[in-house]
C-alpha cells in the first residue's frame, strides 16, 4: 500500500505541474494570437476604401474588435487545453477498453454522439454578435454626438433605439442556449443508455458465455466510463469553439476582403515634379451606398496649376464629391481624372495623397496634443516644421497663450478648442506637409464672423503658390478666386471670374442674389449666437481611480426578476451534479450482491441507468435554457442601464479622456459580456 501511495503522490505532483503548464502556455499563446488578430483586423480596416465605410457602421467595427475578438480568445485559450485533455482521456479510455475486451467496447462505441450541432451554434452566435454590433453602432453614434443629443433632449429616444437592437441579440442568444441544452442533454442520454447496454451485455459475457472475468468487465467498463464522461464534459468546450467560430467568421470576413482602393498599396507611379493641373474627362459617378443616385454626370473641367478655383452650386450638385475623387477616396464609374496629364489611378495612392492638403468644414482633431495633431499631416515633421506651419495658419499666437502651449490636449474630437482654433490647427496640419494642391471644403462656413475673418486670412496665405480648390456657401469669401466654376446637376455649367459670371446671370448670379437678401438676417443671427470656447478650461491630468469589485449579490439583484428561471435552472444543475455520486450508489449495489443474484441486480441497475439518462436529458435542457434566458436578459439589462447612465451624465463627464466614445462603447460591449460570464448561470458549475 505504501508503494501505491507513493505512486499516487508522484502522479499528483506531476498533474499539478503539467496542469499549470497546460493552461499557462495556451493562455499565453491565445493572448499573442488575439493581439495578431486585432492588429490584422485594424490594419485591414485602415486599408479599406471610403466606399466600404459608407456601407459599414464604424460603431459595428468597434464592437467587432472588442466583443467578437474576446469571444475568439475564450475559444482558443484554456478551452483548447481542456478539450485536448478531455479528448485524450476519451481516446485512452476506449483504447484500454479495446485492449481488455473488444467485444464489449464495440457495443459501447455508440457512446460517441453526433456533434454536428456545433455548426448551428456557430450560426446563431454569428447572428447574436451581428445584433450586438448594430447596438454598438448606435451607442457609438450617440456618444460621439452627445452634445446634440443632450441639446434636443433625445436621451430617452436613443436608449429605446439602443434597446431595440439588444432585443434581437437576446433572441438569438436564448435560441443558442436552447440548442446547447438539447445537445448536452442528448449527449448525456446517449452516454447513460450506453452504460445500460454495456452492463447488460457485459453481464452476458461474464455469466453466460464466461468470456470475461468480473475484473475484466469492470476494467473495460471503467475505462470506457471515464472516456465517455470526459467526452460529455467536453461539451462546454465545444460551445466555446462554436461561439468563437461565429465571432471569427465576422472578423476574418473583413480580414480576407480585398479593398477596391488599397490606400497602403506600393503600386503606381510617383511623379518627379508636380505642377498641380487637374482635369476631369467625362467623369460619371455615384456613391456605392446609393448606386441609383447619379452625383456627377459626364463632368468635364480643367483646374489650372497655381490658380485658386472656387466651386459654387446648390447642395447636392457634386462640388464636395469632386474633391473626394481628386483624393481618390472613390474611383469614377466612367471617365478619368488626371494630374498633370497622368490618370490618378496609375499613380501611387500614398504619394498622391501626400501632395494634397485638405481643410474641411468640420475638421477632425484627435484626442491628443496640438503638436501631435499637426504632425498627423506629416509623420517626420520636426517641432520647427510644426511651429512654422502654425505661424502660416495664423495659429501660433493663440497656441502660445495656452498654459501648455503645443502640448495642450485638444479633447475628444477637439472639444476643448473653439471653432476658429480647430480650423486653424487643421490648416496647420494641411500646410505642414507643404502640399502642391490645397482643398478647402467649406472651411469657414461653420464659423462666426470674427473667427471667419481670422481663418480667411490664414487661408489666403496658404493658397499662395499652390493649386487651390475652394468650396464655400458664403460667396463673399470666393470673390477673389482666379476662376469660379458653377455646378448644376453634376455638371460644370459655367466658368469665369466673379464679374464675368455676374454678367452671364446664370447659376452664380442666382446664388449671389439669393444670398444677398439673407445677409442681414444671417449677420444678426451670427452676432447673437457668437460664443467663444477659448474660455473653456483645459485638461488637467486625469487621475485614474481603482474601481472596487462589485459584490456578486449586486449582480444577482439585477437578475432578480428572473428568479423562477434561476431557481429552476439551479435545481436542474443540482440534479445533474447528483449524477456522479449516483454512480457510487449503483456500483455499490452491484459489488455488494451475491453471485447468484448478480444478473437480476444488473438488470435493475441497467434500468436505473436508462432512467438517469432520460432525467439528465430534461435537466440538461432546462439548465441550458433557463440560464441562457436569465443570462441574456441580464446582459441586455446591464447594457441598457449602462447606456442610460452614460446619457444621464453631464457634458463635462464626456470631456474626460477615459470617457471617450470609443472607450464607453467598448465598455458597454465587453464589460457586460464579462459580467454574463459570472452571472447566476455560473451557479451550474458550482452546483455540478
Amino acid at each position: 500500500m505504501t508503494k501505491f501511495a507513493g505512486y499516487y503522490a508522484g502522479i499528483g505532483c506531476a498533474i499539478l505541474v503539467l496542469g499549470y503548464l497546460q493552461i499557462c502556455f495556451w493562455v499565453m499563446a491565445a493572448a499573442r494570437q488575439i493581439q495578431k488578430i486585432r492588429k490584422a483586423y485594424f490594419r485591414k480596416v485602415m486599408r479599406m476604401d471610403i466606399g466600404w465605410f459608407d456601407c459599414t457602421s464604424v460603431g459595428e467595427l468597434n464592437t467587432r474588435i472588442s466583443d467578437d475578438v474576446n469571444k475568439i480568445n475564450e475559444a482558443i485559450a484554456d478551452q483548447v487545453a481542456i478539450f485536448i485533455q478531455r479528448l485524450t482521456t476519451f481516446v485512452c479510455g476506449f483504447l484500454l477498453g479495446f485492449v481488455s475486451g473488444w467485444k464489449l467496447t464495440l457495443v459501447i462505441i455508440a457512446v460517441s454522439p453526433l456533434l454536428g450541432v456545433g455548426a448551428a451554434v456557430a450560426k446563431l452566435t454569428g447572428r447574436e454578435l451581428k445584433a450586438y454590433a448594430k447596438a454598438g453602432a448606435v451607442a457609438d453614434e450617440v456618444l460621439s454626438s452627445i452634445r446634440t443629443v443632450a441639446a434636443f433632449g433625445g436621451e430617452k429616444k436613443e436608449v429605446e433605439r439602443y434597446d431595440k437592437n439588444l432585443v434581437f441579440a437576446q433572441h438569438w442568444g436564448i435560441r443558442k442556449g436552447i440548442i446547447m441544452g438539447l445537445f448536452t442533454g442528448y449527449m448525456w442520454l446517449i452516454i447513460f443508455l450506453c452504460y445500460a447496454l454495456a452492463f447488460w451485455y457485459g453481464s452476458k459475457l461474464v455469466l453466460e458465455e464466461e468470456e470475461y472475468s468480473p475484473g475484466t468487465l469492470l476494467q473495460v467498463f471503467f475505462g470506457v466510463l471515464v472516456g465517455a464522461l470526459n467526452l460529455g464534459q467536453a461539451s462546454p468546450c465545444l460551445e466555446a469553439f462554436a461561439t468563437g467560430r461565429g465571432a471569427a467568421a465576422n472578423i476574418f470576413e473583413t480580414i480576407d476582403e480585398k479593398p477596391a482602393i488599397d490606400c497602403m498599396s506600393e503600386d503606381g507611379y510617383k511623379l518627379d515634379k508636380v505642377r498641380g493641373e487637374i482635369e476631369f474627362h467625362n467623369v460619371t459617378f455615384h456613391y456605392p451606398s446609393r448606386p441609383d443616385v447619379k452625383i456627377l454626370d459626364n463632368l468635364n473641367m480643367v483646374i489650372k496649376a497655381g490658380e485658386t478655383t472656387a466651386f459654387v452650386g446648390a447642395s447636392g450638385a457634386g462640388k464636395s464629391t469632386t474633391i473626394q475623387l481628386i483624393q481618390r477616396f472613390y474611383d469614377p464609374n466612367d471617365g478619368m481624372i488626371t494630374l498633370d496629364g497622368h490618370d490618378i489611378r496609375s499613380l501611387n495612392i500614398q504619394w498622391l495623397r501626400s501632395q494634397i492638403g485638405i481643410v474641411e468644414q468640420e475638421p477632425v482633431l484627435f484626442a491628443t496634443t496640438i503638436a501631435e495633431n499637426i504632425r498627423y499631416g506629416r509623420d517626420e515633421a520636426t517641432m520647427e516644421d510644426i511651429i512654422k506651419a502654425a505661424k502660416q495658419a495664423n495659429a501660433y499666437n493663440f497656441i502660445m497663450e495656452l498654459p501648455q502651449q503645443f502640448d495642450t490636449h485638444v479633447g475628444e474630437g477637439g472639444s476643448q478648442m473653439s471653432g476658429g482654433q480647430k480650423q486653424r490647427i487643421a490648416i496647420a496640419r494641411a500646410l505642414v506637409r507643404n502640399p502642391k494642391i490645397l482643398l478647402l471644403d467649406m472651411a469657414t462656413s461653420a464659423l462666426d464672423n470674427e473667427s471667419e475673418a481670422t481663418v480667411q486670412e490664414a487661408l489666403h496665405q496658404a493658397r499662395l503658390g499652390r493649386t487651390a480648390i475652394s468650396i464655400a456657401h458664403r460667396l463673399s469669401t470666393i470673390k477673389a478666386a482666379d476662376v469660379i466654376v458653377g455646378f448644376e446637376h453634376g455638371k460644370a455649367v459655367e466658368r469665369g471670374t466673379h464679374e464675368e459670371l455676374l454678367k452671364r446671370k446664370g447659376v452664380y448670379f442666382m446664388l449671389v442674389t439669393l444670398q444677398s437678401k439673407g445677409d442681414t438676417a444671417l449677420n444678426r443671427e451670427a452676432t447673437e449666437s457668437n460664443y467663444d470656447l477659448e474660455t473653456l478650461h483645459f485638461f488637467s491630468v486625469v487621475v485614474e481611480e481603482d474601481v472596487k469589485p462589485v459584490p456578486f449579490t449586486r449582480i444577482l439583484k439585477y437578475n432578480a426578476s428572473e428568479w423562477p428561471y434561476m431557481v429552476l435552472g439551479s435545481l436542474a444543475a443540482a440534479v445533474n451534479g447528483a449524477v456522479s455520486p449516483l454512480y457510487a450508489l449503483l456500483f455499490s449495489q452491484i459489488l455488494g450482491v451475491r453471485y447468484a443474484n448478480l444478473l437480476k441486480c444488473i438488470n435493475g441497475v441497467c434500468l436505473l441507468f436508462v432512467f438517469v439518462g432520460i432525467l439528465s436529458f430534461f435537466t440538461q435542457f432546462l439548465q441550458g435554457y433557463t440560464f441562457a434566458k436569465s443570462g441574456e436578459l441580464l446582459t441586455r439589462r446591464l447594457r441598457k442601464i449602462g447606456f442610460q447612465a452614460m446619457l444621464g451624465q453631464d457634458i463635462g463627464w464626456f470631456d474626460d479622456q477615459k470617457n471617450s466614445p470609443g472607450a464607453l462603447t467598448t465598455r458597454l460591449a465587453t464589460d457586460a459580456s464579462q459580467v454574463q460570464g459570472v452571472r447566476p448561470g455560473s451557479l451550474r458549475i458550482i452546483l455540478l
